[in-house]
């Protein structure tokens, strides 16, 4: 077998059909981080003129050291196949060696063990023989986090992932949970509109960012960030980003018009005699109505007839669709419109034949009194798996500056958190 450097054809056609493969591993996402300063080359392993194991490296140089660099879900190949797992990475210290490398990370898109939707541990599954090999190979792993708010990895060594291949909506929607079924069927009802995000309105998303972010206290991005990468990507069909708009307007006339027939109902019982408890249901319901109709009037006065109020960014490469990012505005989850974004973009997953819907990151926390478990249960709800990574791993090529290295970034970190505090 042979170390080579890959075209970006040879690189782009084994990545589209490795069975691992992810957006992170595409051309494209190269491009993506070039503008935040990344290098990048694309590596393989040939057994004749069949490439049986490659990966994007990303490179950038850190200040006062030498160059990071960075596979992103990678590597590519088949890890029952230990001995090219051993060529490849034999390789790439020659490769990185030459390119005056500190180290390299990788996350590899890759089971540690295998899990149920509900997180629970599927016996003898669990790959000690790669982690075992990635070792001896010299690679330093760094840690199973659990939590999300805990974690130091660059991408969620926990995910969840809703298995498509070969499946109708139908047999999908059958396998829900019932809570989740009814959020879908009543979304419908709230006069929510899917639009899908260009240019021109993509600030709408990055809006419902700044919320969320605030909300779930994360660090977010500019909207330089989506933008560039939008524009990358939205060309080849990489990419979709979807916003949900609701009607309150309709919303408000939809309601009084069901006042009005609730009224035209009692007043036939009331006609009628003896239906007090027919009666008594209508009056609950109508004072049901009067205060939603009270609720949308205020709404209407406050936000105006229609307003964006969720949204979702999804990378669309390889095998499987990806919900990257998803945004909404607190006050307006009872309208369940993330329910209604999933279900319609699983569908549009399925119709244009992916074989998974990846809701990426959850915590591998399954309790429930946990902070992250909304999450997880929400995602939990369509039915999709529990996914546990293998995480992530250094391959030092340069031990003491490594030290070096760990030892400032470390002190760099507390530097930072005093500040901030």
């Amino acid at each position: 077998m042979e170390f080579v450097t890959l075209t970006e054809k040879e690189f782009l056609e084994y990545s589209e059909k490795s069975p691992i493969t992810s957006f992170f591993q595409m051309p494209l996402w190269a491009e993506v981080k070039k503008e935040n300063g990344w290098d990048s080359y694309y590596v393989g392993l040939k057994d004749g003129k069949e490439i049986v194991a490659a990966t994007l490296l990303l490179s950038k140089k850190i200040k006062f050291f030498k160059n990071m660099f960075y596979a992103p879900r990678g590597f590519l190949l088949d890890y029952s196949r230990l001995d090219i797992l051993e060529e490849f990475t034999k390789g790439i210290k020659k490769f990185l060696k030459d390119k005056n490398a500190l180290f390299l990370k990788i996350n590899p898109y890759v089971d540690y063990q295998e899990r149920t939707v509900d997180g629970e541990i599927v016996p003898d599954t669990e790959r000690n023989d790669l982690m075992d090999k990635l070792r001896s190979l010299g690679f330093v792993h760094n840690g199973f986090y659990i939590d999300q708010d805990k974690k130091t990895d660059l991408e969620p060594r926990w995910i969840s992932v809703l298995d498509i291949n070969h499946m109708t909506m139908d047999e999908l929607y059958s396998h829900m949970r019932k809570s989740c079924k009814w959020r879908i069927n009543n979304s419908r009802k709230n006069s929510l509109k899917i639009i899908e995000a260009d240019e021109e309105n993509l600030f709408e998303f990055k809006n419902l960012m700044k919320h969320t972010a605030e909300r779930r206290e994360f660090v977010d991005r500019p909207l330089s960030y989506y933008l560039n990468m939008f524009k990358i990507l939205k060309g080849e069909n990489l990419v979709k980003v979807l916003l949900v708009e609701i009607n309150f307007k309709e919303l408000l006339d939809t309601s009084k018009k069901n006042l009005e027939e609730n009224s035209l109902m009692q007043k036939e019982l009331k006609e009628k005699g003896n239906r007090d408890k027919q009666l008594k249901e209508l009056e609950l319901e109508r004072e049901r109505l009067e205060e939603k109709i009270g609720v949308l009037e205020s709404t209407i006065e406050e936000y105006g007839e229609k307003k964006i109020i969720a949204g979702g960014w999804y990378m669309l490469y390889g095998r499987e669709v990806n919900y990257l990012f998803g945004a909404s505005y607190k006050q307006f989850m009872k309208y369940n419109s993330q329910y209604l974004l999933q279900y319609e973009m699983i569908d549009y997953a399925v119709k244009n034949g992916y074989q998974a819907f990846n809701f990426y990151g959850i915590d591998g926390n399954f309790d429930e009194k946990s902070k992250g478990f909304g999450l997880f249960d929400f995602k939990r709800g369509f039915n999709a798996c529990v996914h546990e990574l293998v995480g992530e791993f250094d391959l030092i090529i340069d031990p003491f500056r490594y030290r070096l290295y760990r030892c400032s970034f470390a002190f760099y970190k507390k530097i930072k958190k005093v500040f901030k505090g």
